[in-house]
């Protein structure tokens, strides 16, 4: 019987939110053992919001300390959703039993066992740490549980929330995530401003648009608000809240979440929110690579024409169309 495992994945918030299905089937398969997860700082608040996960190792950058930290833990197994050189070390080093990791690149060659975590063409990316814990439960004889609907139930706070961001009688939040992170695209400025118009206009049901920021990207949230400025649209920006984990909670307020950066939309995801995404024309097909975990009757996505010259210009994307299919889904699912 295994005690506790390690899980090692990496620290970007849209990549730890997808692994969140593979947090998922190790708990629910083995409820009895402590699953914990090894993060950058930065993640510790919000990982530990996963109720799949029981506790965390920080990565404090000082490797002999972290050797001896994950020894004295006395891990039976650990597995290992990204490595380096620098990871195989670590858990060698600290002398964990069994350990499992992908079968790509040449690290896999240093670990016994390997996994296939080759998400086919036209699987979303969040099946590739999914099968990576799928082999080890399959490697322990474990059998495998099957994904719920919604993944983090934070529904009780729902109400709490929606006073948060000032909802107020039946408002729908509609809520707006103009910046952009990593690799992934964004409508322009303006293009933002024209699709809070048009869905204002096109939907039947009374809104308020809560643009959410990180950082330098409150700049955009408001010119988007200043171009908003003479019409008679309720467009707020959201009060920033003290740390990741804070905001991730928050979200379970929104009635629908647009945004071309997949971090937040996979928070929005986890809720089983409503999620609009604005992603790049690539061949790749990032509508269903990227997809969140909302359910499919609950997910749009639009990019511009599939292209080398025109995928990346993501100010091709059809923004009349966008509003129209947006409007439609709220019609549709919020009129009464």
């Amino acid at each position: 019987m295994m005690e506790k495992i390690l899980f090692i994945r990496h620290d970007k918030i849209g990549d730890f939110i997808l692994t969140w299905p593979a947090f998922y089937i190790l708990k629910k398969a083995l409820p009895n053992t402590r699953i914990e997860v090894f993060v950058a700082p930065v993640m510790k608040s919000f990982a530990l919001t996963c109720p799949y996960i029981d506790d965390v190792v920080v990565d404090s950058g000082d490797d002999t300390q972290l050797v001896e930290q994950i020894k004295a833990n006395n891990y039976d197994a650990v597995v290992v959703s990204h490595s380096d050189l620098r990871i195989y070390r670590l858990v060698t080093k600290a002398a964990i039993a069994y350990k499992i990791a992908p079968n790509h690149g040449w690290f896999q060659y240093l670990y016994p066992h390997r996994a296939n975590t080759q998400y086919k063409k036209g699987e979303p990316c969040w099946r590739g740490s999914y099968m990576l814990a799928e082999q080890f439960l399959n490697n322990h004889q474990i059998s495998i549980p099957a994904l719920p609907a919604q993944l983090w139930d934070v529904s009780s706070e729902r109400e709490q929330w929606r006073k948060y961001y000032q909802q107020q009688n039946d408002e729908k939040l509609i809520f707006i995530h103009p910046g952009t992170g990593g690799s992934s695209g964004s409508l322009p400025v303006d293009h933002f401003g024209q699709l809070i118009k048009k869905i204002d206009k096109l939907t039947s049901l009374e809104c308020r648009f809560v643009l959410t920021y990180n950082g330098d990207e409150k700049a955009l949230a408001l010119n988007i608000q200043s171009m908003l400025k003479k019409t008679k649209i309720k467009v707020e920006l959201a009060t920033p809240l003290k740390s990741l984990a804070d905001f991730a909670r928050s979200i379970v307020a929104a009635d629908m979440f647009i945004a071309g950066s997949t971090g937040p939309l996979h928070i929005a995801g986890l809720h089983n929110i409503p999620t609009v995404g604005f992603y790049a024309g690539r061949r790749s097909q990032p509508k269903v690579k990227w997809q969140t975990l909302t359910e499919p009757a609950k997910r749009l996505a639009f990019t511009p024409p599939v292209g080398r010259r025109t995928g990346r210009n993501m100010a091709l994307v059809d923004v009349d169309q966008a509003a129209e299919d947006i409007s439609e889904f709220l019609n549709r699912h919020y009129a009464k």
